[in-house]
């Protein structure tokens, strides 16, 4: 297998490869926002051919760093999650032949490890765990991991639902009106809504992981794949729901924010069924509502109020590999 470090904004291959197996992540419209603000990211983004069949069978997102005076590849920052994104039914031979290949170039390149943050396996179309076994057969370890809540669309119905929730959702029909953000943002269009969102983080010590401008720049970039729901009441914004469509069946909520003032009324429940409910009629198959922890810290509140979405725990595995030690 040939490793071949690439600028994914002009490669074809890379694109074309996207064209069948989209993910938001790898997508150079959502990458170049990191080198838009000047985040400073040294890319070290990979495709990986098949020299027989002159094919490319998977793509890797990459960036260097440098921690400990060590030499690190990691996959990915800038983004939630890397790991290789492979063709469809690429076969466990040809991963292991890749991780070969993929460690004789980190090696040549004078890495000293390799961190890999891949997505949680139900992500994949075709449900296996070859590529977490190549991975381990090729001595990477798990060194870290999240639990994330993931919604099956097709088993996801309103009536199954307990009747508390039932009840505060037709409840909340009556006097929260849910409305979509369509068109090019702008800082005066947007400010509103973002200062729901920040008030909410700082309230919990963090901030956003975008800032106002970027999330402008990347609404505005990817028009078709960020999705941004607001709720209001007496046509004040109540909370604010922002999905990534990372791939063409699966919606990720990246940010779902109330106002505290109307914290009475569950805005969060409200506002999150209806872009459940969004993505369920457009036939999406997955509905990842985020991760339930901070850190190592298991937000055990946090994760039962999207149980009861029927939203099941999956983890999110970080792989390290020591080159040299």
């Amino acid at each position: 297998m040939k490793i071949i470090r690439t600028n994914i904004a002009t490669d074809k291959e890379w694109n074309e490869f996207l064209g069948n197996h989209y993910n938001m992540f790898f997508d150079n419209r959502f990458l170049d926002y990191n080198d838009f603000f000047s985040k400073g990211l040294l890319w070290h983004h990979l495709k990986v051919k098949d020299d027989a069949k002159n094919k490319v069978i998977a793509l890797l997102t990459g960036c260097e760093i440098i921690k400990n005076s060590r030499k690190v590849f990691i996959s990915c920052n800038g983004v939630s999650f890397g790991g290789f994104l492979w063709r469809e039914k690429t076969g466990i031979n040809e991963m292991m032949e890749t991780l070969d290949s993929f460690k004789l170039y980190t090696s040549e390149n004078h890495f000293d490890e390799i961190i890999v943050r891949n997505p949680p396996n139900i992500y994949k179309s075709v449900f296996n765990e070859e590529y977490e076994y190549s991975l381990i057969y090729k001595g990477f370890e798990v060194v870290n991991y999240a639990i994330t809540n993931i919604i099956d669309l097709q088993d996801f119905v309103f009536e199954k639902l307990a009747n508390p929730k039932k009840r505060s959702i037709n409840k909340s029909e009556n006097n929260i009106e849910i409305e979509t953000l369509n068109g090019p943002l702008d800082y005066n269009s947007f400010i509103d809504y973002y200062n729901v969102l920040l008030e909410n983080r700082l309230k919990k010590n963090v901030q956003p992981t975008h800032s106002i401008d970027e999330l402008i720049y990347l609404k505005n970039e990817l028009s078709d794949k960020i999705k941004i729901f607001s709720a209001k009441i007496n046509r004040s914004i109540a909370g604010i729901c922002i999905l990534f469509i990372i791939q063409n069946d699966i919606i990720l909520n990246f940010y779902l924010a109330t106002d505290e003032q109307y914290k009475k009324e569950r805005v969060a429940d409200f506002l999150l069924y209806k872009s459940i409910d969004w993505a369920k009629k457009n036939n999406y198959r997955l509905y990842d509502i985020g991760t339930s922890n901070v850190g190592k810290e298991y937000l055990s509140g946090l994760f039962d109020f999207k149980k009861k979405f029927m939203a099941d725990g999956f983890l999110r595995k970080t792989f390290k590999l020591i080159l040299n030690k």
